[in-house]
């Protein structure tokens, strides 16, 4: 519409695309987003992601737009792949290796179970999310039985919910390259 990007369209777009195993075109839509919104010069407006951005790349009405709260969906439910499943926690990371810093992690904090935890993912050989798989997972560095599934690890419900609840937990997903 008039040269103008509309944010939160392109984050459900972003989020489709996660949805239907294109990551890297997903990726490409958040961090366009995110990029030109911190992009002061151009942008004319405090960090975040606004409604719409003008065609000439200013962002318009931070306080009318819910991209904001889509994007951190779908950062922390497709992008580092944490997510709910019949209360169990899934974790199926769909990260680049772009993303993970130069010892070869990533984390991201979240609540779940009504607890804390820090995700992080070690991903040594600095692999994309097509050419690794979980191989194990740790909480509080105790390793723990987990269904592994196509990449994925599914952690049962019950190994979290005897962990205390007014601490900060940390989960060691370990990836390694893919079989065949």
């Amino acid at each position: 519409e008039n040269g103008a990007m509309f944010s939160h369209m392109a984050v459900m777009f972003a989020n489709a695309l996660y949805g239907r195993g294109l990551v890297h075109e997903g990726w490409r839509v958040l961090a366009g987003i995110y990029d030109q919104s911190q992009d002061f010069a151009k942008s004319r407006m405090y960090p975040g992601i606004p409604e719409y951005f003008s065609d000439r790349g200013r962002g318009m009405y931070p306080w009318l737009t819910g991209s904001a709260s889509w994007y951190l969906l779908t950062l922390v439910t497709e992008v580092f792949g944490v997510k709910g499943k019949l209360g169990d926690l899934l974790l199926q990371p769909r990260l680049l290796a772009s993303q993970f810093d130069e010892q070869g992690y990533a984390s991201v904090r979240i609540r779940f179970a009504n607890r804390m935890f820090n995700v992080r993912y070690r991903n040594t050989e600095r692999l994309d999310c097509d050419r690794f798989a979980i191989s194990a997972v740790h909480i509080n560095d105790l390793p723990i039985p987990v269904e592994l599934n196509d990449g994925s690890a599914l952690v049962p419900q019950a190994a979290l919910l005897h962990l205390p609840a007014d601490r900060l937990h940390h989960i060691d997903v370990h990836l390694e390259g893919r079989a065949g």
